[in-house]
């Protein structure tokens, strides 16, 4: 097995705040790995010191001599918006190599289109971004390839692009931060957990990896029980033979009570560790209001920004008081303008928008617009909400942020830490309308079960657009579909997924709906592996907590292994 990176005792500090303590990591040649952790754990200064960009505090990085080494960013660098898509893609290459022809069959095999190639690639939508900057690095023919984040706002047509990829590529070596269950479970063959400044490393996709870590936090915990019932029982005998030593002036007992004693601590010193976990808390606070409406659209048209072509319209849709509505639509079909306009006629006389006058809206933008200003983690909070200073204290406080980093600038937050402040200001706020654009983007696996729990429980009325079907299924109960510019009501979330699925390649391993179960498989091989997945799929959730299981795709999941049964039997 040839090691193409290993690092070594790595520590590293950010601010104030200690990511990593003699951190060991090794990266062999076929290796496909997703890291996960909680927000704020260190994930992408990880990659960025394993890429050498940034220098270590202590430790070092060796690699294979001549390693060539890509890198996908989580967000486009601001030195590329208002470039062509192309020559955004070429600039990673020195200006003399010439590579128009092999960027161009690149970004086609991503799914541009040649027209899209000249466009400036700062108005691509996310998911489009997201692609170039694959396909940046891919144009350095990279050994290994670092990617962070690569579905974030991706649609399923993009997530295909993605997967087909990862998929057509065998050979290539990688390791990816991704908060998509399904990317990791469909791309990944080893999953490494960073927390507790270390990492835990599993030879399995996410989800039995996340089971097999739930495994070892139970084991390590009995452990560590049944290690400090010892501990007290010899501190109580250490106790009474030091009493006994005292009253009998027995110098034989003192000595067993001052050994038992050392024995004890030795014993406390050397205990089972055990996670600490993230440390955070993902919490909402919001209304219901009471009445018969919230919102109304009416013979309303949605335009581009530049008001050059029309997107949708929409004859009729009105939001009730705890509705939980998905806003569903491909890129680029018209969503967050649609938001947008929702937004920007809340305080405006519309005969097409028509909110009741009781409404407090609470938003979270999928862009993360408004971190730009150098202000504190305190002074932001402050600046957007009526609250008092003890309010804001303690939503920090209860988020999991320590007053040492009350004063640390948004500017240098990573996405999910800048995630988890929009929602802080949401609990601030306290809205009975909720418009979420993408709001699962940044924040770490753990916290989107915590988000499911607060929506679903919430009372407040959601508007909500994601590519996160799983976590769409779990909160949900209407859903507004953007189809031939046209925005109107479906049924089931099932409904759009299958419409989707005639226009992505089956073949593709990342598209979002589940399998047909009345689907035929070609051998008993491509059955047994399919029933593998499906009860592995099973048990890491019923493993979860109940508030967190997800009994709709349970059951889908067993009608599915009985057909499969089934078929395996009749062959």
């Amino acid at each position: 097995m040839t090691v193409l990176l290993q690092a070594k005792n790595l520590g590293f500090t950010l601010g104030t705040k200690p990511l990593f303590n003699h951190l060991q990591l090794i990266i062999n040649q076929g290796d496909r790995i997703g890291l996960v952790g909680h927000n704020g754990a260190g994930k992408t200064s990880l990659i960025n010191l394993l890429a050498g960009r940034i220098e270590p505090d202590q430790g070092d990085v060796a690699t294979r001599r001549g390693l060539r080494i890509g890198l996908v960013e989580q967000f486009l660098p601001a030195n590329l918006a208002e470039l062509s898509l192309r020559e955004a893609v070429l600039t990673v290459l020195p200006e003399d190599e010439a590579a128009d022809h092999k960027a161009d069959t690149i970004l086609h095999a991503l799914g541009f289109s040649a027209d899209q190639l000249s466009s400036t690639i700062g108005q691509l939508s996310g998911g489009q971004q997201n692609l170039a900057l694959l396909a940046r690095a891919q144009l350095l023919e990279p050994d290994l390839l670092f990617m962070d984040e690569p579905g974030n706002h991706m649609d399923v047509s993009a997530l295909a692009a993605l997967g087909r990829y990862l998929h057509s590529t065998p050979n290539l070596t990688f390791l990816m931060i991704s908060h998509d269950r399904e990317i990791l479970d469909d791309n990944c063959t080893r999953t490494i957990f960073l927390r507790d400044q270390t990492t835990y490393s599993f030879d399995l996709p996410y989800t039995r990896a996340r089971l097999a870590l739930n495994t070892q936090d139970e084991q390590a915990e009995h452990r560590r029980q049944t290690e400090e019932k010892e501990i007290a029982r010899i501190r109580a005998s250490a106790k009474r033979l030091a009493e006994w030593g005292k009253v009998y002036d027995n110098e034989d007992l003192a000595r067993k009570a001052k050994s038992m004693a050392s024995r004890a601590e030795k014993l406390d010193a050397d205990k089972t560790f055990v996670s600490k976990g993230s440390g955070l808390e993902l919490q909402l606070a919001a209304s219901q209001m009471r009445s018969k409406t919230v919102f109304t659209l009416q013979k309303l048209t949605i335009h581009t920004p530049d008001n050059s072509r029309k997107l949708l319209d929409c004859d009729y849709l009105v939001a009730k008081p705890g509705d939980r509505i998905a806003l569903l639509g491909a890129n680029g079909t018209g969503k967050s303008t649609t938001i947008k306009r929702l937004l920007a006629s809340r305080n405006e006389e519309s005969e097409m928008i028509r909110f009741n006058p009781n409404v407090r809206i609470g938003y979270f933008d999928q862009e993360l617009k408004h971190f730009s200003e150098a202000s504190s983690r305190y002074d932001w909070l402050a600046q957007r909400v009526d609250a008092s200073e003890h309010q804001i204290k303690q939503t920090l406080l209860h988020a999991g942020v320590s007053y040492a980093d009350f004063s640390q600038a948004v500017t240098g937050l990573s996405g999910g830490e800048k995630a988890r402040l929009m929602f802080m200001l949401l609990r601030l706020q306290q809205p009975n309308l909720m418009i979420l654009d993408e709001p699962t983007n940044h924040i770490d696996l753990e916290s989107r079960e915590e988000l499911e729990t607060q929506l679903s429980q919430s009372g407040a009325t959601l508007l909500i657009t994601s590519h996160d079907r799983q976590f769409l299924d779990s909160i949900c109960n209407r859903f507004w579909r953007i189809e031939n510019q046209q925005l109107i009501e479906i049924d089931q979330l099932e409904d759009y997924y299958n419409h989707l699925a005639k226009d992505v390649s089956v073949s593709s391993k990342q598209a979002t709906q589940p399998k047909d179960i009345q689907q035929e498989y070609r051998d008993d091989d491509a059955i047994l592996e399919r029933i593998e997945a499906l009860e592995h799929l099973l048990q890491a959730d019923l493993a979860r907590k109940l508030k967190f299981q997800k009994p709709k795709r349970q059951q889908e999941w067993q009608n599915e292994l009985e057909t499969l049964w089934s078929q395996l039997k009749d062959r």
